[in-house]
C-alpha cells in the first residue's frame, strides 16, 4: 500500500471535540488528592505513568502544522474525505491514531473507528470503539474510552462520553476512577452517571460506589465533586482511635467552604468515656499578607467529673473548653510585621492538654503562652514589641509575671575596623492573681525595667589560621519596682528573697551599671590524614577567652525573666552566666577550649571532638536568689561534646559535664544510630543523665527532694520486606524503675493502598494529683492513595512518641 501524507496548518481537526472532554475528566481526577509519592513503594509502582509533555515555551500549540498519515486516502463525492489504515495525526506533542477516520466537509461531521488513541502530553485516551464529533457544534460522543493522566497514577474509564453545548456540558456514563496500577485494582470509584458543566465549580455523580477488589463497600446515591481548583463543602473522612483514658473516639469533621478566602471545619468528637466535644476552626485570609484562624473546643459535661479528683478538686462542674486565636500580618513589603498567638483553657482546668491533646497552643513547662508581637525591621536596625502572659497548668507552682509590654530597639553598624551594636529594652512586668489557687495565694513584686547596652567589637588580629577579638560593653539597667508588704508577699518569693532573716527586695527605683571586657582568640591548625584515600584532613582548633565584669550586689532586684543557663561547651564561651537581664554575674574568668575535626576526601565532616573548661580568677558572688548558697568553686564543670559519622551508616554522639573538684558527673547524654536502605532502616539507642533532674513539682525549689535522672531509649524502624515495615520506641527511667513511653507499629504499603496499625503505652501525667497513670492508645489508619484515608495518625511512619520526639543529636556539618 501507498502511504499518504498531508501537510496542514491549523489546530488538530480530529481532536477538537476530544480535548474538552478530556480536560474536565482530568480536572475531576486532579481535584482529588492524588500524590504521585505517598509511600515507600511509589518509586517502583508507577513506571507505567507517562511523563508530562508540553509545547516549547512561547509556542502556540494550535499554530503548529498538522501532519496526517494514512495507508489510503479517498475523497468521495459530496466532499467526504476518508482515511483508512494506520491513521496518524500529529501536531507538536499532540497525537491522534485510529484505524479509520472520515470527515464530511459539508456537515463537518467526524467519525473515527477502531484503535483510537489520543495524547496531548497531559492525558492519554484510548478506545476500540467509535468517536463521533462535529467540528462546528463541538458535540462529540466517545464509546468505551479509557484515560491515563500524565505524571500521575490517576486513570479510569467510561462506557460513553457525550459532550454538547459547545463543549460546556459533558456526561460520562459508566465511569470509573482509580490510582492503582493496571491489573492491581484494589480500589475503584464507580459511578453510573457523571454530569459536568464547565461553567460550574462542581460536577454531579449519581449511583456512585466505592469498590475494594470486586466488592462494593460504600454507596452514594448522589455526590458532587469539584472540577476546578476550589474547595468543596461537605463531610471529610472520619477518624477513629481507642485509648484507656477517653475510651473509643469517633471523629467526624464537616468542611464549610464559606468563600474563597474564608472556610471553617466543624468537628464532632465523640469519646464514650468523656462525652461529645464540639471543635470549630475558622480560617481567613484577607489577602496573602494578612491571615489567621480562630479555634475552639467545647465539652459541655465531662462524664468523668464525679470520679476524678483531678477534675472535681478545682472545677465546679464538668464543663471544659479551649479557645485559640492566631493571626499574622505584614505591611510595607514585610518591613512591618505583627503576630498573635493566644490560647486559653478554663481556669483551673490543669489537665486539659493531658486529657485531649489539642492541636493548638504554645505550651512550655506547663505554661500556656498568650502573646502578641509586632516589629519594624530595617537593614541595620529594628524596633519590636511584645505583650505576653501565661496560663499556668499546675495548681501549686507560682504564677509568672506577664510582660505588658516589652519594647526592644536594636541598632547595628559595621565599620572598616569595628562593629558597633546598641541593644535597648523597656519592659513592664505585671502580675495578676485571678487564676491563683489556695496554694498560690499571695501578691508578687512587679516592676518596669529599662536596659541599655552599647557594644563595641574590634578585631585585634585577623589573619589566616589565627584571630584575636576584643569586645567592650556597658550595661545600664534601671528598675522601678513595687514590692508588697512581707505579710502579703507570695510565700515562695518570701523564702527565696530572705537572707539573714531580712527580705532583700527593695521597693522603689534601683539602678545598675556594669561594664564588661571580653577578649577571645584562637588558632586553626590542619594536617593531611592517611584516611579516605590519603585525602582526609584533621584540624586542631584551640580557643581561649577572658571575661571581666565587676561585682555588684543585685539581691534587691526581683527575678522576672531570668534563670540559670544550661552549661555546655558553647555556653562556657558566652559572656553570660544567667539567661535574662535580672542578674548579670560578675566574672573574672579564663575559658579554654579545644576542638578537633576530621573531614573526608569530599569535605564532609566525619568527626568532631570538643572540650572546654572555665577557670575563675575570682569566684563569682552574684546568685540567682539571695537564699542560694555562694559559689566557692574556682573552675567550671569540664564540658565535652563528641560527634562522629563512623561509616556511611553509623553515627555516634556523646556529651558530658564533669565536676573536676568533686569528681562526679553532673550531666551526660549519648546516642548511637544506624541508618540504611534510603533511611527505611533506622535504629537509635540513646541515654541521658542529669544530676537532680527529677524534682518534685509540688516543691520544685526544694532540691533536697530531687533525684537523679537516668533515662535510656531505643527507637527503631525496619522494613520486613518491600511492603511491610515495623517501627517502635521504648523509653525507661532506670532510677525510678518505670517505663516512660512504649510504642509499637506495623505498616503495610502497596502501590495504591496502605494500612497502619500502632499501639502505644505512656505515662500520662496528672498535674493535680502528681501521680501519672498508664495510658494505652490504639491507632488504625486505612489509606486509599489518591482518594483519602480513614482512621487516625499520619500517612508516614514516625519515630516520635506521645511524650518524647525523635531527635538526631549529631552536630556534624551537612550530616543531618
Amino acid at each position: 500500500m501507498t502511504k499518504r501524507t498531508a501537510g496542514i496548518t491549523g489546530p488538530l481537526a480530529l481532536t477538537l471535540g476530544l480535548v474538552p472532554v478530556l480536560a474536565p475528566t482530568a480536572g475531576w481526577a486532579a481535584s482529588l488528592p492524588t500524590p504521585p509519592a505517598t509511600g515507600m513503594l511509589d518509586g517502583l509502582c508507577y513506571d507505567y505513568v507517562p511523563k508530562v509533555e508540553k509545547a516549547p515555551t512561547g509556542v502556540d500549540a494550535n499554530a503548529l502544522p498538522v501532519e496526517v498519515d494514512a495507508d489510503r486516502l479517498e475523497a468521495k463525492q459530496g466532499g467526504t474525505a476518508v482515511y483508512q489504515g494506520d491513521v496518524k495525526v500529529r501536531q507538536g506533542v499532540r497525537k491522534f491514531d485510529s484505524d479509520y477516520a472520515q470527515l464530511d466537509q459539508q456537515t463537518k461531521d467526524v467519525i473515527a473507528i477502531g484503535n483510537i488513541y489520543y495524547s496531548d502530553g497531559q492525558i492519554t485516551v484510548t478506545s476500540d470503539k467509535t468517536l463521533k464529533s462535529n467540528l462546528d457544534t463541538k458535540n462529540s460522543e466517545l464509546e468505551e474510552g479509557k484515560y491515563q493522566v500524565h505524571g500521575s497514577p490517576v486513570r479510569g474509564s467510561a462506557q460513553r462520553v457525550t459532550m454538547t453545548n459547545d463543549n460546556q456540558n459533558i456526561t460520562l456514563e459508566g465511569a470509573q476512577y482509580t490510582t492503582c496500577p493496571p491489573g492491581q485494582e484494589v480500589w475503584t470509584l464507580k459511578a453510573g452517571s457523571i454530569d459536568i458543566d464547565q461553567n460550574e465549580v462542581f460536577g454531579e455523580a449519581w449511583n456512585a460506589s466505592l469498590w475494594l477488589y470486586d466488592y462494593p463497600v460504600f454507596y452514594f446515591p448522589y455526590i458532587n465533586f469539584p472540577i476546578k481548583d476550589q474547595r468543596k463543602t461537605g463531610l471529610l473522612y472520619p477518624g477513629y482511635t481507642q485509648s484507656s483514658g477517653n475510651g473509643m473516639e469517633l471523629i467526624q469533621p464537616f468542611y464549610w467552604n464559606i468563600a474563597p478566602n474564608y472556610d471553617a471545619t466543624i468537628t464532632q468528637r465523640f469519646m464514650d468515656r468523656r462525652g461529645l466535644m464540639e471543635q470549630v476552626e475558622f480560617r481567613y485570609m484577607l489577602d496573602p499578607r494578612h491571615s489567621g484562624s480562630l479555634y475552639a473546643e467545647n465539652l459541655a459535661s465531662d462524664k468523668q467529673y464525679d470520679d476524678l479528683d483531678s477534675l472535681n478538686r478545682y472545677l465546679d462542674d464538668g464543663h471544659r473548653y479551649l479557645f485559640n486565636a492566631r493571626h499574622s500580618s505584614s505591611f510595607m513589603d514585610g518591613a512591618l510585621r505583627m503576630n498573635l498567638d493566644y490560647t486559653k483553657v478554663r481556669d483551673h482546668d490543669f489537665n486539659y492538654f493531658n486529657d485531649f491533646s489539642p492541636k493548638v497552643g504554645v505550651q512550655v513547662d506547663n505554661q500556656l503562652q498568650q502573646s502578641f508581637r509586632a516589629g519594624y525591621y530595617q537593614d541595620n536596625w529594628n524596633l519590636t514589641t511584645e505583650a505576653r502572659s501565661y496560663q499556668i497548668l499546675l495548681p501549686t507552682t507560682r504564677l509568672p509575671h506577664s510582660m505588658l509590654p516589652r519594647i526592644n530597639h536594636n541598632y547595628y553598624h559595621q565599620g572598616s575596623w569595628y562593629d558597633f551594636a546598641l541593644n535597648n529594652e523597656l519592659t513592664k512586668f505585671d502580675y495578676s492573681g485571678n487564676q491563683a489557687t489556695a496554694a498560690q495565694t499571695g501578691e508578687r513584686y512587679t516592676a518596669t525595667r529599662l536596659h541599655l547596652a552599647p557594644t563595641l567589637t574590634m578585631p585585634l588580629v585577623d589573619a589566616p589560621g589565627y584571630y584575636l577579638t576584643s569586645q567592650y560593653r556597658l550595661m545600664y539597667t534601671s528598675y522601678n519596682q513595687d514590692v508588697p508588704d512581707p505579710g502579703q508577699l507570695y510565700a515562695y518569693d518570701r523564702n527565696l528573697f530572705t537572707k539573714d532573716g531580712q527580705l532583700t527586695l527593695k521597693d522603689g527605683t534601683i539602678s545598675r551599671t556594669l561594664p564588661s571586657l571580653r577578649l577571645k582568640g584562637g588558632f586553626n591548625f590542619d594536617r593531611t590524614l592517611a584516611w579516605f584515600d590519603g585525602k582526609g584532613t584533621q584540624t586542631l582548633e584551640p580557643e581561649v577567652q577572658y571575661l571581666y565584669v565587676p561585682y555588684k550586689n543585685q539581691d534587691e532586684i526581683g527575678i522576672y525573666d531570668s534563670t540559670d543557663m544550661r552549661q555546655d561547651y558553647y555556653s562556657l564561651f558566652s559572656d553570660r552566666r544567667f539567661a535574662g537581664l535580672d542578674r548579670i554575674s560578675d566574672a573574672n574568668r579564663i575559658t579554654t577550649g579545644l576542638t578537633s575535626r576530621v573531614y573526608d576526601n569530599v569535605g564532609d565532616e566525619r568527626l568532631r571532638l570538643a572540650v572546654a573548661q572555665a577557670f575563675e580568677m575570682t569566684p563569682p558572688k552574684v546568685r540567682l536568689y539571695p537564699s542560694d548558697s555562694s559559689s566557692s568553686s574556682s573552675r567550671s564543670l569540664l564540658s565535652f561534646e563528641g560527634d562522629a559519622r563512623v561509616t556511611d551508616n553509623w553515627f555516634a554522639h556523646a556529651g558530658t559535664q564533669y565536676d573536676t573538684e568533686h569528681g562526679e558527673f553532673n550531666a551526660g547524654n549519648a546516642a548511637v544510630e544506624y541508618r540504611a536502605d534510603a533511611d527505611r532502616l533506622v535504629s537509635q539507642l540513646n541515654y541521658r543523665f542529669i544530676k537532680d533532674g527529677n524534682y518534685d513539682l509540688e516543691d520544685p525549689f526544694n532540691r533536697n527532694m530531687a533525684k537523679d535522672l537516668y533515662q535510656v531509649g531505643l527507637v527503631m524502624m525496619a522494613p520486613i520486606d518491600r511492603q511491610w515495615q515495623a517501627y517502635g520506641g521504648y523509653y525507661r527511667d532506670v532510677e525510678q524503675d518505670i517505663n516512660i513511653d512504649r510504642k509499637l507499629g506495623i505498616k503495610y504499603d502497596s502501590c495504591c493502598w496502605s494500612i497502619n496499625l500502632s499501639m502505644e503505652w505512656h505515662n500520662k501525667p496528672d498535674n493535680v494529683t502528681m501521680t501519672p497513670t498508664s495510658e494505652r492508645t490504639i491507632g488504625l489508619q486505612f489509606e486509599m492513595k489518591g482518594l483519602g484515608s480513614v482512621g487516625t495518625g499520619g500517612r508516614s511512619v514516625t519515630l516520635d512518641t506521645e511524650l518524647l520526639p525523635y531527635v538526631r543529636p549529631f552536630n556534624l556539618k551537612d550530616q543531618q
